[in-house]
């Protein structure tokens, strides 16, 4: 299968003259020893030497592949001043001193120091360091090695060969010291190489596409003998890789074709994570030389692969390129997992963005509701106001000759009645009777808007109390008596004497009876007055009326409520009358409930103190 981008693809076969190797089974070439190489020289090829690279203030910038195999802790783990982990706790400081050097000009210098291994103990090692820019004055950084002493020691301690091969060993040894020495130039340049890759990589951190492209040109240009780079990602919910980026596409696309490298290759890299080194000597269009490493670290995991091809030469790529790839893959991924969290974070950024704008605009909206809600409150409580001053002065204004009709028709039927024929005292009677009752209704009118406007205000006297409760009931005696219905009240009181408003509980209990007359066709009404305790007096009215159902019932109390609110209705009334007696009862510092039931009459019933201490009502 061929997966294509833009103009880029990935071929699939391998062709028979083409060879697939691991990068760790790929040998550089070696001199040949043969019977001159002595057991001094094997023992000595295998001390660690561990190469690393760290800044003035040893801070570590590179640590080599011996750090990992000597220590057990992967080299990202170590960078920056993760090393001295595995540093023994009293030489950490002289490590650090010797990179934090004022010495000028910067000398090379050499330390022990007790150094983690693998296993879990310390061992002693040499610290070799010298300067990465020995023409300066000041020390940017350092380069250097760790050598384990042990293994050192151990090497001198083997029993001295015989004299005839001394020179040679001294042949050996100057030649072992020659190459460790080509391997530190090595070490530095490609540590020089990473160095100028992660700076490059910096610089795109913010943008995944340009970051790609990016680690594409930067690869090209770091390892010798490369002729283009590939980078390629997993595609979204597959297993397939998809071409990202092309370092140096343009040197192809003036040649007229597009760099190739086995799809095999890359796939087997990402799947094992191993770096995959491939050579061709078939000639033909497919490159000479290639090497995959995945693009993976312990942080991130492994995110892709990044490949490396020739063209013309199948030797320009060898181990080393590959070992210096799978670097390059570790940094790739740090930088790929930054850039790619980074973008993360600004698409949270502009979704917290979006989401601050869309709460100020709500905000906004609720403080222009407020606004609007404040300005209709004060409107209607001006309304309300306005109305309960024009209930006032009407009520006002139609009681005045209000009472005038009732005193001359009160004057016509005592002391005229025998000028009267038998119809005019009827006629009179009816004039009597409905202004009585439109009175009562004005009345109830002004009460509220007094109330409403906060106007209303307790006269506080002491008085009998069973005199006035005998005196309202008295008042409704001869309606009861025409309906048939019997009235009687029950005083139990030990002293008969309150503190309290005597016209506004007279008032309230006028109320209460005159709805217990006008609802109660038959059976009894009945008043009852007594002590509670806490010094507290209860009166209660009891009927055996029409009753009031359960849905209207919590509603008796309401304003302008009553059960019956068509015009025809059979009993009259504004429904005025148990609303305001509630308020007055609650000025009172007292509470008034209900009970009832269809058919079988109705209950209520007033709690007040015996001395009233008036209090501001809230309508």
């Amino acid at each position: 299968m061929t997966h294509y981008h833009s103009n880029n693809s990935f071929r699939s076969d391998l062709a028979e003259a083409e060879i697939l190797y691991k990068a760790s089974e790929i040998k550089s070439p070696q001199l040949q020893v043969d019977d001159r190489q002595t057991q001094n020289d094997r023992q000595w090829s295998e001390i660690p030497h561990i190469v690393w690279k760290v800044n003035a203030s040893g801070w570590a910038t590179y640590l080599g592949d011996r750090w990992e195999e000597y220590t057990g802790v992967p080299a990202s783990a170590g960078l920056g001043f993760g090393y001295l982990a595995r540093v023994h706790p009293d030489d950490r400081a002289g490590l650090l001193a010797r990179s934090r050097t004022d010495q000028i000009p910067p000398q090379s210098y050499e330390i022990q120091f007790r150094l983690r291994a693998r296993c879990g103990t310390y061992r002693w090692n040499i610290a070799r360091g010298a300067p990465a820019n020995p023409d300066s004055h000041e020390v940017l950084e350092w380069v250097g090695t760790y050598t384990d002493m042990e293994a050192i020691e151990q090497t001198q301690s083997q029993p001295a060969a015989e004299p005839g091969f001394l020179p040679r060993e001294a042949s050996s040894e100057t030649n072992i010291k020659t190459e460790n020495l080509c391997d530190k130039m090595d070490a530095v340049r490609d540590l020089q190489a990473i160095e100028r890759f992660t700076n490059l990589l910096g610089q795109r951190a913010g943008n995944l596409r340009e970051l790609l492209q990016a680690i594409a040109d930067a690869t090209v240009e770091a390892i010798a003998g490369a002729e283009f780079c590939l980078v390629a990602l997993p595609e979204c919910d597959s297993s397939d890789l998809k071409l990202s980026a092309v370092g140096r596409a343009t040197n192809f696309a003036r040649a007229g074709h597009t760099p190739h490298v086995q799809e095999k290759l890359l796939l087997k890299a990402f799947a094992t994570g191993e770096s995959q080194l491939w050579r061709s000597e078939s000639g033909d269009s497919v490159s000479a030389a290639g090497c995959a490493a995945a693009i993976e670290s312990g942080d991130t995991g492994r995110l892709g692969v990044l490949a490396i091809g020739n063209e013309k030469d199948s030797t320009a790529i060898d181990r080393g390129s590959a070992q210096l790839l799978a670097v390059m893959g570790k940094q790739a991924a740090i930088a790929i997992n930054s850039a790619r969290a980074i973008e993360k974070l600004k698409k949270q950024e502009e979704l917290l963005e979006l989401q601050n704008e869309l709460l100020v605009r709500q905000q906004q909206e609720l403080e222009n509701q407020g606004r609007r809600i404040q300005q209709q409150k004060l409107q209607l409580l001006e309304a309300a106001k306005l109305k309960s001053q024009f209930l006032a002065t009407m009520s006002h204004e139609l009681r005045t000759p209000m009472n005038a009709i009732i005193g001359f028709s009160q004057l016509l039927l005592r002391q005229h009645k025998q000028l009267l024929t038998a119809q005019q005292i009827d006629m009179v009677g009816r004039i009597l009777n409905n202004g009585k009752n439109l009175l009562v209704l004005i009345n109830d009118i002004l009460d509220l808007s007094k109330i409403e406007s906060g106007r209303t205000e307790l006269e506080i006297a002491e008085f009998d109390l069973a005199r006035l409760v005998m005196d309202a009931a008295l008042e409704f005696g001869n309606q009861a008596s025409d309906k048939d219905v019997a009235m009687c009240v029950c005083v139990g009181l030990q002293h008969k004497l309150v503190v309290n408003d005597k016209l506004r509980l007279r008032q309230v209990l006028v109320n209460l009876i005159s709805n217990a007359v006008k609802f109660t066709h038959q059976g009894c009404i009945s008043i009852e007055v007594g002590e509670l305790n806490g010094d507290r007096l209860s009166i209660a009215v009891r009927d055996t009326g029409i009753g009031i159902s359960e849905t209207d019932l919590p509603h008796i109390f309401d304003k302008f409520r009553q059960a019956d609110q068509t015009t025809t209705r059979q009993y009259q009334g504004t429904g005025l009358g148990l609303a305001i007696s509630a308020y007055l009862v609650e000025m009172m510092n007292g509470t008034m409930t209900a009970e009832s039931q269809l058919e079988k009459g109705s209950r209520f019933q007033i709690e007040i103190p015996r001395k009233v201490h008036p209090k501001q009502l809230n309508p």
